[in-house]
């Protein structure tokens, strides 16, 4: 009888500090396991990113690039949306609703018209591949040196990359403290998936100690793959 009571103590204290166990079998399986694998935004770092830069790439000056960033991201509530809407408020840059059609690519980003022109917003993957927007060697370069240090935002317009947008995600105070206390409870894997780009999570990865890695994860990956090394 002690067995099933101790097993409902025990979720009932986990639920006490917002852990939702499933059932007991899952409880009495965590004792045995030697992995553990992180989301990035939100889990290890704060979830308050926040726009360090604006870099204007073609004849739209940045704070134009922010005020149509502001405008295509106010309408799908992320974390990194959120980022953008309060990097244009901050500098009282307010707009009239100047688009249409506004369309929200999971894991990509956001396509709409201006003035019948498309908008689109985004990661790399979804803007220059995808869309198959084109830039420059030069450009590409600059974009690369941003890479080790930001995580991007691209913003194209009416056929052509217009703007990169930095966005700063600063880990939490605590983050290094709880991987070493995991490996002292005997976790000697320790992993971390994410949907940004390589260098940002290789970056974060590198800052906290963490054994594996793998960037640029979609949704649907987060479920299919049977290891953080794959």
């Amino acid at each position: 009888l002690t067995i099933p009571i101790a097993i409902m103590k025990a979720i009932s204290q986990a639920s006490e500090k917002k852990v939702l166990v499933k059932g007991g079998k899952y409880l009495e399986n965590l004792s045995r396991a030697n992995t553990i694998v992180f989301d990035k935004t939100g889990t290890l770092t704060k979830s308050e990113p926040r726009v360090a830069k604006v870099i204007a790439l073609d004849d739209i000056e940045e704070n134009e690039c922010l005020r149509i960033a502001a405008c295509l991201e106010e309408h799908f509530p992320h974390s990194i949306a959120n980022a953008v809407v309060k990097a244009a408020k901050d500098k009282d840059l307010h707009h009239e609703e100047m688009h249409s059609k506004p369309e929200y690519i999971v894991a990509h980003g956001i396509r709409s018209y201006i003035v019948d022109k498309p908008a689109l917003i985004g990661s790399e993957h979804f803007v220059l591949e995808d869309e198959g927007i084109e830039i420059s060697d030069q450009t590409r370069a600059m974009i690369d040196d941003l890479k080790e240090h930001y995580s991007l935002l691209y913003l194209a317009f009416s056929g052509r990359l217009i703007a990169v947008l930095c966005i700063e995600d600063p880990i939490r105070e605590d983050a290094k403290d709880v991987i070493k206390e995991l490996r002292k409870l005997g976790f000697n894997e320790i992993a971390m998936l994410t949907g940004d780009a390589e260098n940002a999570a290789r970056s974060v990865a590198e800052k906290l100690g963490l054994d594996h890695y793998q960037s640029q994860v979609l949704p649907c990956l987060l479920y299919t793959s049977p290891s953080p090394r794959d």
